[in-house]
């Protein structure tokens, strides 16, 4: 999987709820810096990142694929691949 496989769009929102949680600028989010080592998230934050990808993306993620969000090009990785056309939209 790829960043690419995923619109623009749905980057900037996936990118926007993870900055929304964290509670840090999206501008200070990278594609590899690390959810807990650089922004001191714990487990409920990830597991709430998890929670607003299904809430407002309408993305199913399996609870074992949530240990492996700890940056964004998993996040994208993840709902590249469990997204939905309607999630797209």
């Amino acid at each position: 999987m790829s960043e690419a496989m995923i619109s623009g769009e749905l980057r900037e929102k996936v990118r926007a709820i993870v900055a929304d949680v964290l509670e840090v600028d999206a501008e200070e989010l990278t594609g590899n810096s690390s959810f807990v080592d650089d922004f001191d998230a714990d487990s409920l934050l990830v597991i709430e990142i998890y929670s607003r990808f299904e809430r407002d993306l309408g993305i199913k993620i399996p609870q074992s694929d949530v240990t492996e969000l700890d940056d964004l090009t998993t996040a994208y990785e993840l709902v590249s691949k469990y997204g939905t056309v309607a999630a797209h939209v």
